[in-house]
């Protein structure tokens, strides 16, 4: 069974440096940080989310509905107003783009709702709400522990701990 080993960093380029070294050494690597560190998460080596290819058919739907809804409701019941056409597009830009906002928003809630369910969810580091404001926690799995926890103090964690 592999040990989890837990490490505390201030400096995100730090936990980026253990992130890579616990990664050569063929660790499995997983870190919680209060905003989303852009050297963290290229170091992470996570693949790009396919949630927009959810929300994008969503909001083209949206654009769909948006465009169909106020036109036929234009043809339906006419009310011509100083010679203007019935079907006006520049009174139905509001709609047309509202529609859009809430048909895609709407999709990508279901999709990131259906992605993670299907995903089984994420465990929560050990180290709790302490990642939450200032502090950069890396959780390794490795074979062996101590190779981790010297890797970790290298890289310069303010604390290392078996999980």
């Amino acid at each position: 069974m592999p040990a989890e080993v837990l490490g505390t960093f201030a400096d995100p380029a730090a936990a980026a440096a253990a992130i890579r070294a616990l990664r050569g050494a063929g660790c499995r690597v997983r870190a919680a940080m209060p905003a989303p560190f852009p050297e963290v998460v290229a170091a992470l080596g996570l693949r790009r989310s396919r949630l927009g290819f959810a929300t994008w058919p969503g909001a083209l739907l949206g654009l769909c509905v948006g465009v169909a809804l106020p036109v036929a409701t234009s043809l339906a019941w006419p009310l011509v107003v100083g010679g203007k056409p019935v079907v006006s597009l520049p009174a139905f830009v509001v709609i047309i783009f509202e529609l859009t906002v809430l048909v895609g928003s709407l999709t990508n809630l279901v999709a990131s709702i259906a992605l993670g369910w299907t995903r089984g969810g994420l465990r929560p580091l050990p180290g709790g709400r302490s990642f939450h404001g200032d502090r950069i926690g890396v959780l390794a799995s490795a074979e062996d522990g101590a190779l981790a926890e010297r890797l970790l103090a290298a890289a310069g964690a303010e604390e290392v701990s078996r999980a």
